[in-house]
């Protein structure tokens, strides 16, 4: 049958002469895919549960701490802190699937497909009797990190008294208490928990590079990789190519020495961290800082795993020229002594010659008023 006119109307057009208009747009919103109005920060989930594409038990990785959680989980954490179509994008976009619940999910879309055709290959293969498996113990389990709270994330708090809890101190170069970090060596999701803690408080702080001091400050490469920003060696002197020197420094328990730098490793402008495992009385951070101003770079903070208070080694780096200086663990906390054998014998071999009595050393006591605070006069290795 012919149509008595040849033109078609577009459907929901806008044109005014349309058999069929376009629908209005509703007040305040986006259509179909709006994230709500501006100003919505009430958190929650998000998500088009209608999609076939949805599985609600998939978990994604969320990248602040390496952990697995669904979507419920991860809104849950984030309501209140970020709106919805944030936490909707931090899922999308930042968190990475699971390769397990990747074939969650295709397995889904495919059984619907098939739904019509009988039982799917999984069905089949859960029909199957099982076959005994092999036996794992319940130790080798392994557990996922721990989500930090932001009480851990600060000085002395509660991640911290765990920490102090597995670094004892020892009877060692003649030194009352010498702390050995190697107790937290033997934790590895432990030590990691305290590089993730650190990672956060720097996170915010715009560090553009980290140096660390031989040979315990290397321990905290992780950190860098965490930020995501360049780690770079303070080593002792005429231990790196095309290298920088800094003054003369006296150590708390190895006499006078220097460190050097690398040309080109740190460059004007940089906002650097330095971080080493210990502060007790701020020479060789204080050398650091020196190394840094000389580069005209900043030292936005001296971070340490250790600080002795008594000491007095943060004042000295503060006025050395340091913004700040923090210790995750002070010398209060670290109460726990070393199980030590009938026949242990202090083996160190200080280079200072000199100690007293109550354990710490007069080069330690000399090195507070001797130390050059002035910009050294640096030279090329």
């Amino acid at each position: 049958m012919a149509r008595g006119s040849t033109t078609r109307k577009e459907r929901h057009s806008g044109d005014p002469k349309s058999s069929i208009k376009a629908p209005a747009k509703k007040a305040g919103g986006g259509g179909k895919y709006t994230m709500g109005k501006v100003g919505d920060e009430d958190g929650g989930t998000f998500i088009d549960r209608g999609d076939p594409n949805f599985v609600p038990e998939e978990k994604r990785i969320d990248p602040e701490d390496g952990s697995a959680y669904t979507y419920d989980q991860l809104a849950a954490f984030y309501k209140g802190k970020f709106s919805k179509q944030a936490i909707a994008e931090y899922w999308e976009y930042t968190c990475t699937p699971t390769k397990r619940a990747k074939a969650k999910a295709k397995a889904k879309v495919k059984a619907k497909d098939q739904s019509s055709f009988g039982p799917t290959v999984a069905e089949s293969v859960k029909a199957q009797p099982k076959t005994k498996g092999k036996w794992v113990p319940k130790d080798s389990v392994k557990s996922p990190p721990k989500r930090l709270t932001p009480e851990d994330l600060e000085g002395n708090g509660p991640l911290a008294k765990e920490v102090a809890a597995v670094i004892p101190y020892f009877p060692y170069k003649k030194l009352d208490k010498f702390y050995d970090i190697q107790g937290l060596m033997k934790y590895p999701k432990l030590f990691d928990a305290v590089c993730t803690a650190m990672a956060k408080r720097y996170r915010k702080m715009g560090v553009t590079k980290i140096a660390a001091f031989e040979a315990r400050g290397f321990l905290f490469a992780t950190v860098s990789i965490k930020l995501g920003v360049p780690f770079v060696l303070l080593r002792k002197d005429g231990k790196l190519p095309n290298s920088m020197s800094s003054a003369p420094y006296t150590k708390e328990y190895e006499g006078v020495e220097s460190i050097c730098i690398q040309n080109g490793a740190i460059v004007e402008g940089d906002k650097v961290l330095l971080i080493d495992d210990l502060i007790a009385t701020g020479g060789t951070l204080c050398a650091g800082i020196e190394l840094v101003k000389a580069l005209k770079a900043e030292v936005i903070e001296c971070g340490c795993l250790i600080q002795l208070k008594e000491l007095n080694g943060a004042e000295k780096c503060l006025k050395a020229g340091a913004k700040s200086v923090w210790g995750f663990i002070t010398d209060d906390l670290l109460t726990t002594k070393a199980e030590l054998p009938s026949d242990y014998k202090d083996d160190g071999k200080p280079d200072c010659p000199d100690q007293n009595a109550s354990g710490v050393d007069d080069c330690i006591a000399a090195s507070i008023d001797t130390f050059d605070l002035q910009p050294a006069s640096f030279q090329n290795a």
